[in-house]
């Protein structure tokens, strides 16, 4: 016997959503879906990975990977939605989602199971390139893990990053004129 479902659960700050609904189209199954910010990340992650890695970006679509094995782990069946539900928009400009992951039969309590592990395990991924040997603790809400990632940023990232790799004019990348 399955417990009495849940409308929607979330999880959402200035840097990243995750909601998980009840399914419209497939009654009795959830539809997983997050988003993040990267502007609100470039200050935290600016210059500390290498040049076209984004530890914000890899970070969320490492996530539905994480949120499969996790589901699995637990005799969850979960498969791609089909879906990309877009994030509201009280958002802005500079969000990225990932596709909609498809939760079936699954209890309430196991929804609420994906929900914390989700939101801890997207920053830890995001946090392990660039600051290695931060540790998110289990269990913050929305705000409180909103105030530990403004605690990791840096005003001024820009200026403080690395300078980007660059050769003198005319030079090229093997060291010929």
């Amino acid at each position: 016997m399955r417990a009495t479902a849940i409308g929607k659960l979330e999880y959402k700050n200035d840097f990243f959503s995750i909601v998980i609904r009840e399914s419209e189209q497939h009654p009795g199954n959830y539809v997983f879906s997050s988003s993040i910010s990267r502007p609100r990340f470039n200050p935290i992650i600016w210059g500390r990975t290498g040049i076209c890695s984004n530890a914000a970006f890899k970070g969320l679509q490492q996530l539905r990977a994480d949120v499969s094995y996790f589901a699995l782990q637990r005799g969850i069946v979960n498969k791609n939605a089909g879906t990309l539900t877009r994030p509201t928009g009280e958002h802005g400009d500079g969000w990225y989602q990932e596709n909609d992951l498809l939760i079936e039969n699954a209890s309430p309590e196991n929804i609420r199971e994906i929900l914390e592990f989700s939101a801890q395990d997207l920053v830890q991924t995001i946090l392990n390139p660039c600051h290695s040997d931060a540790k998110v603790p289990a269990g913050l809400d929305p705000a409180a893990m909103q105030r530990l990632l403004e605690s990791m940023g840096i005003s001024n990232y820009r200026e403080a990053a690395p300078s980007p790799i660059s050769k003198p004019t005319g030079e090229t990348v093997d060291g010929r004129r």
